[in-house]
């Protein structure tokens, strides 16, 4: 319903809950075949877990090279501390992306 509209699409996924990557691709498959240009932003957050797959485990376990033939993809490792004190790079990359689409998107329209 929201897709038509958007400017991009950003998907969060556990990377230390393996069981829920099949749910989880099947879901994002659905959302974004939708739109074949949509950029998409995956946000691998718990990043910071001895547990948590790595960005190319995500990526596969996604299945994102199926659906980003000609779409922007950024696959972006996050976590965040308990006590708020620690901002990762991974927070700072999706600012940057978000800054990109929108200043693409205004020069587009404008």
């Amino acid at each position: 319903m929201y897709l038509p509209r958007a400017l991009a699409v950003i998907y969060v996924v556990d990377s230390a809950d393996h069981s829920r990557f099949p749910l989880a691709k099947r879901h994002l498959h659905q959302l974004i075949q939708q739109d074949s240009l949509l950029p998409l932003l995956v946000l691998a957050n718990k990043q910071d877990l001895a547990n948590a797959y790595h960005i190319t485990e995500i990526h596969d376990a996604l299945a994102l090279s199926e659906i980003c033939v000609h779409r922007k993809l950024f696959l972006i490792g996050t976590h965040a501390t308990m006590d708020g004190s620690e901002i990762s790079s991974g927070i700072e990359d999706t600012r940057e992306f978000l800054a990109q689409i929108i200043s693409e998107n205004s020069a587009v329209t404008v």
